[in-house]
């Protein structure tokens, strides 16, 4: 066995669907049903980022995305129910705050970035100054919304973004604080063994999310096969295949 070299690297996704082909999550900008003048924000206000190591972009809608960093692709919708017309609003986000492990950061990244639009620490407070923000819609016609984006976290940890939505032209109130909360999740702890001639893979699986073993004997990309797929139950996962006379393999788990 001396003659066998492997290697193991973890690939992270949330996204469901095919690895490569994920969608991403939209959040709804719209009136507020208790103040018709008031704009609001309905979703899921809970997200997950998981780790992409350099070169790795979430979906294809990141293309530009360089990896490296915990992300999310979260994108938001300004009245983009057909029955609520816009309106004459043209609807920004802005982030208020940023709470989160000591040491973390927390960037916005625009469609085709390649480098982060902003980035704050955590313990960050908005002043005058210094008020980041991103268009909810892609023109001035105040509907719609941006493919594309992502937020990221530095390290892993618990993130609290504080955001609120503007028009800005005026014509609606700023909506409540709203808070979207961003689990960065480390990844799951690898082990490695062998069975005679084989190879055997073992981790504990997230309960929900689905992870795809990968292997490749040149680490050259697009040289990666999906090998099989395991549904995560929160207990361990096993994977185990022949050698076969491989001079060497690398494998990764992609998590979505």
């Amino acid at each position: 066995m001396k003659n066998i070299f492997l290697s193991l690297c973890l690939v992270l996704s949330i996204f469901p669907g095919t690895s490569g082909l994920q969608a991403h999550e939209h959040l709804e900008v719209g009136f507020d049903p208790l103040n018709a003048s008031r704009l609001a924000i309905n979703g899921n206000l809970s997200q997950n980022a998981t780790f992409f190591p350099l070169g790795e972009a979430p979906s294809l809608d990141l293309f530009a995305f360089p990896g490296g960093t915990y992300a999310s692709e979260l994108t938001f919708s300004a009245f983009d129910n057909i029955d609520s017309p816009p309106g004459n609003a043209f609807v920004r986000i802005k982030l208020l705050s940023v709470t989160g492990p000591s040491g973390g950061t927390f960037s916005f990244w625009e469609a085709g970035s390649t480098a982060a639009t902003w980035t704050r620490a955590t313990g960050w407070t908005t002043t005058t100054g210094d008020q980041p923000s991103l268009a909810a819609s892609e023109d001035e016609t105040g509907y719609g919304h941006i493919h594309g984006r992502a937020f990221t976290a530095g390290k892993p940890g618990v993130y609290d973004a504080t955001f609120q939505a503007v028009d800005s032209l005026g014509n609606y109130t700023a909506s409540l604080p709203f808070v979207i909360r961003f689990t960065a999740l480390a990844p799951p702890a690898l082990a490695l063994g062998f069975q005679g001639a084989h190879v055997r893979l073992a981790f504990t699986g997230r309960a929900g999310l689905t992870y795809d073993v990968q292997s490749s004997t040149t680490l050259q990309p697009g040289s990666w096969t999906t090998v099989d797929t395991l549904d995560g139950t929160g207990s361990a996962l096993e994977y185990t295949e022949p050698l076969n006379g491989r001079p060497r393999v690398f494998y990764r788990i992609v998590e979505y």
